[in-house]
């Protein structure tokens, strides 16, 4: 006999609505976090892009300053009052020289000034090829021949140090004049602020910069490592004033004369 009474229903289970928002905010949470390490990932390869081209222009600019620098001559100015002092002038901002390398190539002695230019702020470097004692010392403008190029750009701000060597101590300063101090300095040192993938944070404000020192090759000559040897100073001030040399080659002539008459006294 059959049981009258009906069957009983399965009871079919679903989602809550508090277990899909649940899933849900899992989801998101997930995917937020995944979006977030992706974003600081490619950051990260940019930050380093940046870097590495800030990294290779620094070095080209290096290189071009280290060459010239180290192959600066004593070429020896005269200023308005005639007296004469080895050329070089240097700021903060600016720093010029008589040099052997030229950024171009080819050979002879040629005047650089580098300088530091606003708007935007530049490294510009000129070159001189033809010049004088009389022209470097009394600061005339217009030479023959400049040529100009941008070495550097796209920094907050640059400047160049001078080191100071009197054989006791040394001292990096802003400012050398040839005729004030009668030698060259001993190094330069080229500091560069604010130039993108440099800086230490986000707002490159934090004041992080490159800076490269310059060894003056010359200044090895000296009995102080900052101080050419008196010898080497007064070959340099007689080629540029243009005197000593006529007179080694008159009293040469003169000697030779002498054994002239000599030989003919034997004949």
């Amino acid at each position: 006999m059959s049981d009258p009474r009906p069957a009983p229903r399965r009871l079919q289970r679903g989602f809550t609505l508090i277990e899909v928002v649940l899933a849900m905010t899992a989801v998101a949470m997930i995917t937020a976090i995944c979006y977030g390490a992706f974003h600081l990932a490619i950051r990260a390869v940019e930050r380093g892009e940046v870097a590495v081209v800030a990294s290779q222009r620094l070095r080209v600019a290096g290189d071009v300053v280290d060459h010239q620098i180290k192959s600066i001559v004593p070429y020896f100015a005269r200023n308005q009052d005639g007296d004469t002092y080895p050329y070089f002038q240097g700021t903060a901002t600016s720093v010029a020289f008589v040099t052997a390398s030229a950024l171009a190539g080819g050979g002879g002695l040629l005047r650089v000034i580098y300088r530091v230019l606003d708007d935007p702020p530049r490294l510009v470097l000129t070159e001189t090829p033809v010049f004088s004692a009389d022209t470097l010392g009394r600061d005339q403008a217009d030479l023959p021949g400049e040529a100009s190029a941008v070495v550097l750009d796209g920094f907050r701000t640059l400047r160049f140090e001078y080191l100071m060597n009197d054989g006791v101590d040394t001292e990096w300063v802003a400012r050398w004049d040839g005729y004030e101090e009668e030698t060259l300095p001993s190094a330069v040192r080229m500091v560069v602020e604010g130039l993108p993938g440099l800086e230490s944070d986000a707002s490159g404000q934090a004041g992080v910069g490159w800076g490269t020192e310059k060894p003056v090759m010359l200044a090895v000559f000296g009995e102080d490592a900052g101080d050419l040897s008196e010898e080497l100073l007064e070959m340099a001030e007689e080629q540029a004033t243009g005197e000593g040399g006529d007179e080694d080659v008159g009293a040469d002539d003169e000697g030779d004369t002498g054994d002239a008459d000599d030989d003919e006294g034997d004949e």
